[in-house]
């Protein structure tokens, strides 16, 4: 018979909530993580519960001091657990005194079980390590349970976030009783440590031991995934289809497409996938635009991120900035203007639009695409540039003064010169140049704007002097050409006079 602890995990095991992934192939958080363990320690607590629970529900009866009463807190642990609605709370709100009271003096390895229980049913895992470690020390079952408390106090340090001690106790663990769950979950725990080889190695020994049979096959291809083994798991998920999985999967196989470029492929999965979860359209639209934008397509990303967008408020503002990126770096500058000047207003309304945006998560909580937060300089910079481009020379002033306010570059001061020279205002422009050539922009831009100033200002001196200086030592030779132009101009001007 198998020991309690891992016999309680195993019909849990499938509705494990799976590990967050970032689009370098790493696990992006640890909470999924914690959410699992959360799940296996659970069932322990279940399966413990069950006699008392039946014979609670039949009979309708409470069980009063004459009764059980460590049947009775278990009881109460149930309730807490699973949130009945109908649960004595009087009850519940005896379970931690009764712990305590359990405890004041050295205890059997059972009556730590029962606080380990209580302690869990209510969140408190940190008190429930502490009881399992006096549970140890009391222990004297055989090598196999044994086994099966190492593994507990591996599950309880891992929902901790201790990760190095949870895979030393799973190692124990593991090496007496080693069951495809305990293997997969220190798979988990090393995904978090950074040890990609280690966590393949357990899952490549899952795979071995489960053999044609795919109902562990999802949990599998998690840890490929986040380990970046991403042919591997396209394999494992056609597998899964094939075998009649679930069409949430598709997106996962189209997640896997992407990273590899394979585009054409990604696009035909989440064709599929929309068909029956047309709701989580952000998502694969999204996880589609970032993986053309890495490709350099930007026409077919622009697309994807537009498709991406409701057009609400709750729209975060990473999604409206990808598109004013691929917006200006395809030249449609009108729509860089329209969702641009969206989180430009919100920046004017003093919103934190640089704040870090959550991965984009799909139906069944994996994040399919980390969203940078916004850069609000680079941001208003594109902005200002695209109205620049567009003929709003007045706006674009105001833009770029806000991208200044964020970050003083020369190469943006150079851009709000050339708003304000196309904006007739030709002192400000010229101040704006000379800045900007000051703090490094390219000399010879800067230095013909200022010679269009003073020649619009009538500083007809001054301008033949920057024009010529262009004309001898600019590495454009249009822009040398123009100078020379200019030169001419201003001398032919000046012959009339």
């Amino acid at each position: 018979m198998l020991p309690r602890a891992v016999a309680a995990l195993l019909p849990f095991w499938k509705t494990i909530s799976r590990t967050r992934k970032r689009g370098d192939g790493m696990t992006g958080t640890h909470t999924k993580t914690r959410r699992l363990i959360v799940r296996i320690i659970a069932g322990l607590l279940v399966l413990s519960m069950i006699p008392g629970l039946v014979m609670f529900s039949q009979t309708g009866i409470s069980m009063g001091a004459s009764g059980d009463e460590n049947r009775s807190v278990r009881i109460a642990a149930q309730q807490l657990l699973q949130r009945d609605p109908y649960a004595k709370r009087s009850r519940i709100r005896r379970m931690s005194d009764f712990a305590r009271n359990l405890l004041k003096t050295k205890r059997s390895a059972e009556d730590y079980e029962l606080a380990i229980d209580i302690a869990i049913a209510q969140g408190k895992y940190d008190e429930a390590l502490a009881f399992q470690e006096k549970e140890l020390e009391a222990f004297e079952g055989g090598e196999e349970e044994l086994a099966a408390q190492y593994l507990r106090m591996g599950y309880l340090y891992a929902v901790l976030g201790e990760y190095a001690k949870a895979e030393n106790w799973l190692n124990l663990g593991i090496a007496v009783t080693p069951y495809v769950e305990a293997v997969l979950t220190r798979a988990q725990v090393r995904l978090n440590l950074g040890n990609t080889e280690g966590a393949l190695q357990d899952v490549d020994a899952c795979l071995e031991t489960v053999g044609e049979s795919t109902a562990l096959l999802p949990d599998m291809v998690n840890i490929y995934e986040a380990a970046g083994a991403y042919e591997t798991a396209i394999r494992l998920w056609t597998r899964v289809l094939d075998d009649g999985g679930k069409s949430d999967y598709l997106l996962d196989r189209a997640y896997c497409f992407v990273q590899l470029g394979r585009m054409e492929e990604a696009e035909a999965d989440a064709k599929r996938y929309l068909e029956t979860h047309g709701d989580n359209a952000a998502t694969a639209h999204t996880m589609l635009a970032m993986g053309f934008l890495r490709a350099g397509a930007y026409e077919r990303a622009n697309e994807s991120f537009a498709k991406a967008l409701s057009g609400g408020e709750a729209d975060p503002s990473s999604l409206y900035y990808y598109v004013v990126l691929c917006s200006y770096l395809t030249g449609d500058y009108e729509r860089a203007c329209e969702y641009g000047g969206q989180l430009v207003e919100r920046i004017r309304r003093g919103e934190k639009t640089d704040m870090a945006e959550f991965g984009v998560e799909d139906v069944t909580g994996k994040v399919r695409v980390e969203l940078k937060p916004v850069d609000n300089a680079q941001l208003t910079r594109m902005v200002g540039a695209s109205q620049l481009a567009g003929g709003d020379y007045n706006g674009a002033v105001e833009t770029l003064t806000l991208s200044l306010e964020e970050k003083n570059d020369p190469y943006v001061r150079y851009l709000r010169g050339s708003s304000l020279l196309a904006a007739e205002r030709y002192d400000e422009a010229l101040k704006d140049f000379a800045a900007a050539e000051r703090g490094g922009a390219d000399k010879e831009s800067c230095r013909y704007g200022a010679g269009v100033c003073r020649m619009q200002m009538g500083e007809t001196r001054q301008a033949v002097q920057d024009f010529t200086w262009v004309t001898e030592n600019a590495e454009d030779e249009a822009l040398r050409e123009e100078a020379a132009r200019q030169i001419e101009l201003l001398n032919s001007e000046s012959e009339k006079k």
